[in-house]
C-alpha cells in the first residue's frame, strides 16, 4: 500500500527539520556576540552570512534528497496531489522559511538563546562539547508489515549516510569551479505551494 501524501508531507518535513536542528546547534558558536533576532538591529558579520550561505546550500541539497526518496519532484516539477497535501499542512512552512536571511538570524538567535539559558541552569562544567553531535537518523516510515519496515530503516539509514557524504563532496565540488547551490528547488517548492493555496482561496481549483 503506498504511503498517504500526508504521512509523506510529514516525513518530508521530519527530516528537513532535522537536518535544520543540527546545522543551527553546530553552528551557534559562532552567533555568541547576535543581540537580537532582528538581522536589520544591528552589524551583521560577513562570517555569519557565509554560514548563511552554508544553510542555504546545505538546505537545498537536503530538499532534493528528501524529495527525490519519494518520487514527489522530477525537474523541479512537483507531483500535484504532494503539492496539494502541501497546501493543507503547515509542515514544511517553517524550514522553507529558513532560506531567507532574516529568518534564518531569528532562528539562529533563538538557537543562541535557549543554549545561554541551558548553560545558565546547568553551569559550564555540566554543558555538553560543542562538537557533539547527534548521530542523524532520517524518520521511520510507517508500516503494517514490521519486516518491511525494519528493511526500509536499514535503506533509509545507509541511503542517509551516502547523502550526507555526497552533499559535502558536491558542495566543495561547486564551490571549486565557482558554481554555488542556490535553493531553487526550496523556492519552487514555496512558489507552488502559495499559488496552490491562492487558487484555492479564490476557487480556481
Amino acid at each position: 500500500m503506498a504511503t498517504r501524501q500526508r504521512d509523506v508531507i510529514q516525513l518530508v518535513s521530519s527530516e528537513c527539520n532535522s537536518f535544520a536542528e543540527r546545522f543551527f546547534s553546530e553552528h551557534r558558536r559562532f552567533f555568541e556576540d547576535l543581540a537580537s533576532g532582528e538581522a536589520g538591529a544591528g552589524e551583521q558579520k560577513a562570517e555569519w552570512y557565509e554560514i548563511y550561505k552554508r544553510f542555504e546550500a546545505e538546505s537545498e541539497l537536503t530538499m532534493q534528497n528528501a524529495l527525490m526518496l519519494w518520487g514527489a519532484v522530477q525537474a523541479k516539477t512537483f507531483e500535484r496531489e504532494f503539492i496539494e497535501a502541501a497546501m493543507q499542512s503547515d509542515a514544511l512552512n517553517d524550514y522553507l522559511s529558513l532560506t531567507d536571511y532574516p529568518m534564518f538570524i531569528k532562528r539562529m538567535w533563538r538557537e543562541v538563546q535557549a543554549k545561554r539559558e541551558r548553560d545558565a541552569k546547568m553551569g559550564e562544567d555540566m554543558v555538553a562539547s560543542p562538537k557533539y553531535r547527534k548521530p542523524s537518523k532520517r524518520p521511520i516510515t510507517p508500516m503494517e508489515d514490521t519486516v518491511v519496515k525494519d528493511r526500509l530503516s536499514q535503506l533509509d539509514q545507509r541511503l542517509l549516510e551516502i547523502e550526507h557524504e555526497r552533499n559535502a563532496l558536491l558542495l566543495e565540488r561547486r564551490h571549486l569551479v565557482g558554481r554555488d547551490v542556490e535553493p531553487d528547488t526550496s523556492e519552487s517548492l514555496k512558489r507552488e505551494i502559495n499559488l496552490q493555496r491562492y487558487r484555492e482561496e479564490v476557487g480556481l481549483d
